[in-house]
């Protein structure tokens, strides 16, 4: 059957705007650091929040001080495309697309395009506490077969918004441990966790190749779930820094208030009764 032309226009210039092999060849990536961190943030208009967010990361990779980083800011149809002269003075990367692509697209274009020894997938809603990389990698480093870990979250007006994700029996599925806690409440121990969120997420190479990356059944949501699901199936552990706050504004991008029935729907159909439930009902 042949799609559609609406269809295979979309299609069409998904391609063209996605990084290709000789975009790929041009950025003279040959060898990969040991200390190589890839940092990728979607973007979509907010260019305020995206400056903030790309102020923290340069602050904590300072203190972290152990990565090599290459930042890679992913333009995801933005009305009035991002120009290089927007970024901070720092070298930033910056990949277009000119239709809008899922979160698991976006990051996988990046990481094809700028390889690396680690990746941080990052929200471009997402304000990094100075100390949060450093401990993030520590973790990973001290915690053998650790192939990811997440970090802990606070909503603007000062609770939990993540510290590790449970899921709880029936239709329940994941959800986030404490949400809606003030923070002062919520213990700050590190923790291992069949899944983290992909808000803040630092992830090993060998884990990602050997996961593919990011699903792409997934439109909008739960792909870092699914994510975590399929890393711990290969043998790899899920951790969570908790030691620090850092402050995530999800309800101003994307809508993570209006949950994606469609990713729902296709999360549970791959994964109801093949995780272990540790949570409440």
């Amino acid at each position: 059957m042949q799609p559609s032309w609406p269809d295979a226009l979309l299609a069409a210039s998904r391609i063209r705007a996605a990084p290709n092999d000789d975009a790929l060849k041009a950025t003279g990536v040959d060898t990969v650091s040991v200390s190589g961190l890839t940092i990728v943030i979607p973007t979509k208009d907010l260019a305020g929040m995206l400056q903030y967010c790309l102020e923290h990361l340069q602050r904590a990779l300072k203190v972290a001080s152990l990565f090599e980083p290459c930042v890679v800011v992913v333009d995801n149809a933005t009305e009035i495309p991002l120009l290089e002269k927007d970024l901070p003075s720092s070298p930033v990367h910056l990949i277009r697309f000119d239709i809008p692509a899922s979160f698991a697209e976006a990051n996988n274009a990046a990481i094809r395009r700028y390889p690396n020894a680690y990746y941080l997938l990052l929200n471009n809603d997402v304000l990094l506490a100075e100390s949060a990389l450093a401990d993030m990698r520590r973790l990973l480093d001290e915690t053998p077969n650790a192939g990811l870990c997440g970090t802990r979250l606070i909503s603007p007006d000062g609770t939990i918004q993540h510290t590790g994700v449970r899921f709880g029996p029936g239709d329940i599925g994941p959800y986030h441990v404490s949400r809606g806690q003030p923070s002062a409440l919520v213990s700050r121990l590190n923790g291992e966790f069949q899944a983290v969120t992909g808000a803040c997420l630092l992830i090993r190479q060998s884990t990602w190749d050997d996961l593919g990356g990011l699903s792409g059944d997934f439109a909008f949501g739960l792909e870092d779930i699914d994510f975590c699901l399929r890393a711990r199936q290969k043998g790899w552990r899920v951790c969570c820094s908790c030691r620090t706050d850092s402050l995530h504004c999800e309800s101003m991008t994307r809508g993570r208030d209006k949950p994606d029935t469609r990713a729902r729907r296709v999360f549970m159909n791959t994964w109801r009764g093949r995780y272990a439930i540790d949570g409440q009902g």
